[in-house]
């Protein structure tokens, strides 16, 4: 075994996917968090390598955690309620990446130790959720919820293991996050009382949106 350094500049795309666990103040195992459940993730990354292991590049990244549905219901003390979607987020990122070659047994093959820094803009979403009400006992008889546009900052980063192989393509595992940071979360509020009435409010939640994941990806490479 032995230490090989990149000799000339190489390009990769990366496509990968895999699951992800909400924050603490997102999980719907804390109390008075947005009881969001595990979720996958989606990734696109593209990295231009220099000498010495050092690289920049690119990132775009959907996530998708589903809402606990029998949590909300019971929270809500609605009569019927009706979910679609969950939270999701597309992140556009810069990255900056460091990684060691590794060459075992034979040219051609080699093991990256690797760390990637990721910054760049992040959209957020709730789900759309109705709730109907008795009129008996609640004022409003029909509410809805629905998501408004929501776009803020993100600081990421993974680091893991690639697998390349003849040098055109390879395999990757990785552990990825984003660091907490409290975002206002926009979003609407429709009431019907008992004669059809409406009210419509603008409202927000206040709320860290942090969460880590286990990838897992292909790669091709270019420029070798």
């Amino acid at each position: 075994m032995r230490l090989r350094f990149a000799p000339s500049p190489t390009g990769y795309l990366h496509i990968g996917g895999g699951t992800v666990t909400p924050g603490d103040y997102m999980s719907e195992t804390t109390e008075g968090g947005l009881m969001a459940k595990n979720g996958y993730q989606i990734d696109f990354d593209y990295n231009y390598m220099f000498n010495y292991g050092i690289g920049i590049g690119g990132n775009i990244e959907y996530n998708n955690f589903k809402l606990n549905k029998d949590k909300f219901f019971e929270y809500s003390g609605a009569d019927k309620m009706w979910v679609k979607g969950g939270y999701s987020s597309t992140k556009f990122g810069l990255n900056i990446l460091a990684n060691m070659p590794i060459v075992i047994v034979k040219e051609g093959f080699a093991v990256n130790l690797y760390g990637e820094f990721n910054a760049g803009i992040r959209s957020f979403s709730i789900p759309d959720i109705d709730l109907e009400y008795n009129p008996i006992f609640n004022k409003y008889v029909e509410v809805t919820y629905r998501s408004r546009g929501n776009t803020m900052g993100y600081l990421g980063y993974s680091a893991g293991l690639q697998f390349l192989f003849a040098e055109r393509f390879g395999i990757n595992v990785s552990y990825n996050a984003v660091l907490p940071s409290r975002h206002s979360i926009k979003y609407s509020v429709r009431k019907f009382d008992a004669f059809e009435e409406l009210t419509e409010d603008e409202n927000y939640l206040n709320n860290y949106l942090d969460h880590t994941g286990l990838q897992f990806g292909i790669m091709f490479i270019f420029g070798k």
